[in-house]
């Protein structure tokens, strides 16, 4: 408890002394919000790196889910990132449990060898195997879909963090969809629903004390899946704000230029760090969704409050 206390007192003293106006220009795109095959996405570090390296991008923020394996893959001193000047923002995306929609939160910056951290993203792998064969025996009792005992002990083995995106690419092996988003609409988002009152998980809290821990900077991924209204969106902000966040996802491939104008906006009133990604994954698990420029280029981030600090 004494630790926790620190920490958001810390946070508050940020809020305070260290959050200002000004953005820090880049000359290329900035995409804070990409994901490798250490979760959910489709390419090694080094392939995404290279793929940014390809699309123009100067500053990149790798933020795989509940997890820092990928990162710690990264080379800053490799000969390919400082030949090229690409500034690699080291970083994790946690999930946290919420009644509705969905809460992830950011972390840049992170050590990612700090132990507290990584002692909890062990619980996370396991957690992460537990809610997908929950998921799998949704779909099989409702939708009589089975897969074999060989696919099911290859994901239990995996060395990636497990997710829908698994179980969508097995329906997709088997017939019973044709693409990622067309498992998610016929199965996965309604098991999801059915299944997430028994899903283990680690509250906002422990999310943003995690990061802060290991000397990151917390940020609300994507506020437009929490589906909140503006007023329980602005109760629910000034909580996550006593406990320590210290910005807001305002540029998202999911976002509408006015909730960007919206986020962003807020993020000023409440002296919020802006960030802003593009949610990469790769071209099969989320096609629609392009590296730098999200989705039907929405995104062309040069200027971020939040790269102050990174």
């Amino acid at each position: 408890m004494e630790t926790e206390n620190l920490i958001c007192k810390e946070a508050e003293k940020f809020h305070k002394d260290k959050i200002v106006t000004p953005y820090k220009q880049s000359e290329k795109l900035i995409d804070l919000h990409t994901h490798t095959n250490y979760s959910d996405g489709e390419y090694s570090p080094q392939e995404l790196i290279q793929l940014a390296i390809e699309n123009k991008i100067g500053i990149l923020g790798i933020t795989d889910h509940d997890t820092v394996n990928g990162i710690k893959r990264v080379d800053l001193n490799d000969s390919l990132i400082l030949d090229t000047k690409i500034k690699i923002i080291k970083g994790i995306e946690l999930s946290a449990k919420v009644n509705k929609g969905q809460m992830h939160i950011l972390g840049y910056g992170i050590d990612e060898n700090n132990s507290t951290l990584n002692k909890k993203i062990i619980d996370l792998k396991n957690n992460s195997i537990n809610s997908v064969l929950s998921i799998m025996e949704q779909i099989k009792k409702d939708y009589n879909i089975i897969f074999s005992y060989q696919d099911i002990k290859d994901l239990i083995n995996a060395k990636h963090n497990l997710g829908r995106p698994d179980i969508a690419k097995l329906c997709i092996k088997y017939g019973y969809a044709t693409s990622v988003s067309d498992a998610f609409k016929k199965y996965l988002t309604p098991a999801y629903e059915k299944c997430r009152g028994t899903k283990k998980g680690i509250s906002y809290e422990e999310c943003i004390n995690l990061i802060l821990q290991s000397g990151g900077i917390p940020v609300l991924a994507h506020p437009k899946t929490l589906e909140l209204d503006n007023v329980e969106f602005l109760k629910l902000l000034k909580n996550m704000i006593s406990c320590g966040l210290l910005g807001i996802e305002a540029y998202h491939s999911l976002h509408t230029n006015e909730e960007m104008e919206y986020f962003e906006n807020i993020a000023k009133n409440n002296n919020l760090l802006i960030s802003g990604g593009s949610d990469y994954h790769g071209p099969n698990t989320k096609p629609d969704i392009y590296l730098g420029t999200g989705k039907d280029k929405n995104l062309h981030i040069k200027k971020l409050s939040i790269m102050n600090y990174l």
